[in-house]
């Protein structure tokens, strides 16, 4: 039967046609479709996991954070470490254990927790299992930010060398977050110090902390500029710079990483830069005449272009990133947690297609290590290259990304004066030695030429006419 007939002998039939129109919408016909929600710690889904071997960069090596992954035999170890652990952090305080268990216990409260997570899978904890969990995860978190983080390994001898590094990853695992309002609420137990420890822990993940190099003039002339003193931010409970409340820890990673955005770097238009920007690396950029720096700003959101005085010369200011065996890992949750949570702007995947672009081969991350925009702790320049361009592969990167500094980049490269003009610098000007022997060149070429000059024009003396007469009577 054709589609057309079998369309027709279904319409014939009213009480048939209702069923399969209810069966595609599910509802009645008086009710009205919901959109989805989102739920605020996702699982991480099939399609995110389907590139080969990608699966373990999802999945907790040493320490179980939330229900996901709660029980795991491989992770209990450090599971029987966290009320030890937690006793410590509160300082064997059993009156603010109870407060926690007091606080987070409430009915309202705990429905918000539940909220975060899929629901047929936090049922499965009872209130006071689910309540115990938040506890001992929260103070874990702090415990590790306070006490490990940044310690020497025999300063925790309950947890080995390479466990301590895999906490470190463990804990910004998109499947292995708890509500950052749990951390808060324990946060508000514990002193100043800890708060700073904390953000310690935040600021010192993926970007390096290195500032830019600046002359004796220019940090003078830049005190004058704004008295000497730093810039004024607003600040949270929690020492950072007041942004919308996180869900939890790698929500709060992200938007340390992608902060302070400035309005004339956010796309405006709906331009979209030309794909000839993505045929440059980084070498090709610095024989057009563009060095780069590490940015300031410490934001993978923002990538500044400065034209400098000499109009011939550019320089290419990026945040700088650490590479390590967690780049990967953090990197690939981060770009997940930017496409599950639906985000406009997908910053993390946008620099990381960036970096991809720039990064063709060895000597291109040989250049971003000199020029401090890159911390290779991988060994192997290689191994930089073949990871940003497997973590590039299924990244939806927002075109309009860094549209301002691309753009700019763009027309440096396309004037040919610049690209000359820096050649001869880098060419003749490189190093005294190379200054001396242009000099010495040009001073040869310069008495050459007159030397010429002067043998075929210079004007007739009374010693010719004499040396003529001689050549002609004496035959000389």
């Amino acid at each position: 039967m054709s589609a057309s007939g079998a369309i027709q002998t279904l319409a014939n039939d009213d009480n048939t046609l209702d069923k399969h129109i209810n069966s595609i919408f599910n509802l009645n016909p008086s009710a009205t479709p919901q959109l989805i929600s989102i739920v605020r710690i996702p699982r991480v889904t099939e399609m995110v996991k389907e590139t080969p071997n990608y699966k373990k960069y999802y999945v907790p090596k040493v320490v179980s954070i939330g229900p996901y992954h709660f029980g795991k035999p491989k992770l209990q170890l450090v599971e029987k470490l966290k009320p030890d652990f937690t006793v410590r952090l509160l300082k064997g305080s059993k009156e603010k254990l109870r407060n926690l268990y007091d606080k987070l216990g409430e009915q309202e409260m705990i429905k918000e927790l539940r909220s975060f997570y899929e629901e047929d899978l936090a049922s499965e904890f009872s209130d006071m299992e689910f309540t115990k969990m938040m506890v001992l995860d929260s103070c874990f978190i702090l415990y590790y930010a306070k006490y490990i983080f940044g310690k020497k390994p025999e300063d925790c001898p309950e947890l080995k060398r390479h466990e301590i590094a895999f906490v470190h990853q463990d804990l910004f695992l998109l499947e292995n977050q708890i509500p950052y309002i749990v951390v808060t609420e324990v946060m508000n137990l514990m002193e100043e110090k800890l708060m700073n420890k904390f953000k310690e822990f935040i600021d010192g993940t993926i970007l390096a902390p290195v500032k830019p190099k600046r002359t004796w003039l220019e940090s003078v002339l830049n005190c004058f500029q704004n008295d000497g003193k730093p810039p004024v931010l607003r600040m949270d409970s929690t020492g950072f710079e007041e942004l919308s409340p996180p869900d939890h820890l790698l929500n709060l990673l992200h938007q340390n990483l992608t902060k302070k955005v400035p309005k004339d770097n956010t796309p405006t238009t709906d331009s979209i830069v030309p794909t000839k920007f993505y045929t440059y690396n980084v070498n090709d950029l610095v024989d057009a005449g563009i060095d780069f720096g590490p940015s300031d700003s410490m934001s993978l959101a923002y990538i500044e272009f400065v034209q400098r005085r000499w109009w011939f010369s550019a320089n290419l200011e990026l945040p700088p990133i650490t590479v390590n065996k967690s780049t990967k890992p953090m990197l690939l949750n981060l770009t997940s947690y930017e496409m599950l949570s639906r985000l406009n702007d997908a910053w993390v995947a946008s620099y990381v297609c960036l970096l991809d672009s720039l990064i063709d081969h060895p000597d291109d991350v040989k250049l971003l290590r000199k020029a401090e925009v890159l911390e290779n702790s991988l060994g192997s320049d290689k191994e930089v290259v073949k990871l940003f361009r497997e973590l590039a592969i299924d990244l939806a990167p927002n075109n309009n990304a860094y549209l301002d500094a691309k753009t700019k980049i763009l027309a440096h490269c396309k004037s040919w004066r610049n690209t000359v003009i820096y050649e001869l610098k880098t060419e003749y000007l490189r190093s005294p030695w190379t200054i001396l022997a242009l000099l010495g060149a040009l001073t040869g070429l310069f008495f050459g030429g007159v030397q010429a000059y002067y043998t075929r024009w210079s004007p007739k003396g009374t010693c010719d006419d004499l040396c003529m007469f001689l050549k002609i009577n004496h035959h000389l």
